[in-house]
Order: structure tokens, then C-alpha cells, then sequence
């Protein structure tokens, strides 16, 4: 796990927390690839738009979003990250939180894949089998 993915990485949360979809589409190269496994709605994204649909799909899910990152684990070439996911209901503002591991593939310094997993137990098993 090299320290520049990891610094990208923390930077994308960093953005995301801020409200900054621009920050992130800035550490995402052109033809990024989101695959949620069934995470938040299951579908998979495709380039920057996609990316801007992925967080507009979470925005409606959750109002006042903020991600922490929990735990960075040496996987070898991908970034692996646990984070807990906080907001409120958009309707009923009663507070939510769940907890996903996050599989980031970067190289030149951007974000060329993101896999998304509801368990580090999956995300691991994903990443050793050659999956993730």
C-alpha cells in the first residue's frame, strides 16, 4: 500500500465531508468505475457523472452525511478502508450510521476503481481472491 493512495484517499473523504464534489472529481480519473455490492442501492457508476450520481443517490439517503475513516489496512495494491457512514433521515431526521469497507484502486495518483462492501470480512476475501 503505497502512503500517496492512502493520502488520496483520506483526501476524498476529506472533500466528501466538506461538500466538494469538485475536490473529489479532481482525484478521479476520467473513466473511474463505482461498484456498490448492494451497499446503498447496488449499481454500479461509470466516469465522473457517474461519480456525481453515486453521491447524489447518497445525498437522498442521507442528510447531513459525514464519513469517518475508521481503520486503512495493507491489502497490497488497493487501499482497503473501513468507514462509518453517519447522517439523518431526510424526512424524519432521525439519526443514521452504518459501517462499509470501501476497496480503492489508484494509480497516477487517481482513483481508478471503488468497490463498495458492506463487511472488511467480504472486502478482504474480495481482495485476496483477485475480486475486488
Amino acid at each position: 500500500m503505497s502512503e500517496d493512495a492512502v493520502e488520496v484517499v483520506r483526501a476524498i473523504y476529506d472533500a466528501f465531508n466538506r461538500g466538494r464534489p469538485e475536490a473529489i472529481l479532481e482525484l478521479a480519473d476520467p473513466s473511474v468505475r463505482v461498484d456498490d455490492h448492494a451497499v446503498i442501492d447496488g449499481a454500479s457508476y461509470e466516469g465522473h457523472d457517474g461519480v456525481l450520481s453515486f453521491l447524489a443517490f447518497q445525498a437522498e439517503a442521507f442528510d447531513a452525511q459525514r464519513v469517518e475513516l475508521e481503520e486503512v489496512i495493507d491489502a497490497g495494491d488497493p487501499v482497503v478502508a473501513v468507514v462509518r457512514l453517519r447522517g439523518a433521515g431526510p424526512l424524519t431526521r432521525i439519526p443514521l450510521e452504518g459501517r462499509f469497507c470501501h476497496v480503492w484502486h489508484i494509480a497516477g495518483g487517481l482513483v481508478r476503481h471503488l468497490r463498495v462492501y458492506t463487511t472488511k470480512q467480504e472486502a478482504l476475501e474480495a481482495v485476496q481472491s483477485g475480486r475486488a
